[in-house]
């Protein structure tokens, strides 16, 4: 039986088609926001770089995440390739499949995230939204009095997670440019 290297070659070339110009996009898209308006790309980003000029440290998981699993991701996309050689699954497909581990993977470092700790303020203030008040910045000042008057912040003091929607906001998505990441 002899190769009929015309049809691999095809076959091989197919390959380098399905993936032309594609991306496998991960993290807080653009166009998901607070209930108050506030992004949460922008929430994001100050979490995982932190706002040292207001206090707030870095608390970094998707950094961190992709220097620890970017090797894993890589093989999952390369265990993927023979299927796709043959017709089984598309480019998309693949790119779809390491963007979803990459989601899997941030999200468990979001619930592996307890250091920093949150300020006492940032505890109370949690406690206070939760009771129904409207935190503004005279709240966060009346939270800083209160602390400084021996006022027990509670225990909500899990970084990360004060609504679950940071964690519920990471998505995947496979496109052809970055801005085209959107909630």
């Amino acid at each position: 039986m002899a190769l009929n290297f015309t049809r691999i070659e095809a076959r091989l070339s197919n390959v380098s088609r399905e993936f032309d110009g594609q991306q496998a996009q991960f993290g807080v898209p653009s166009g998901l926001n607070y209930e108050d308006g506030t992004s949460v790309a922008y929430v994001a980003a100050i979490q995982e770089f932190g706002a040292p000029e207001v206090g707030i440290p870095p608390r970094s998981y998707i950094r961190p995440t992709v220097r620890a699993k970017q090797e894993y991701w890589v093989r999952v996309l390369k265990s993927m390739i023979p299927n796709v050689t043959s017709g089984g699954l598309t480019g998309f497909d693949v790119l779809d499949a390491v963007g979803r581990a990459a989601v899997a993977d941030i999200q468990t470092a979001i619930a592996a995230v307890y250091e920093p700790e949150l300020s006492p303020v940032t505890v109370l203030l949690r406690k206070w939204r939760k009771e129904g008040r409207r935190i503004t910045g005279k709240t966060v000042g009346e939270a800083a009095a209160a602390i400084d008057a021996g006022e027990d912040p509670g225990s909500d003091n899990k970084p990360l997670n004060d609504t679950g929607y940071l964690i519920a906001s990471i998505r995947n998505a496979v496109n052809r440019r970055p801005e085209e990441f959107k909630a």
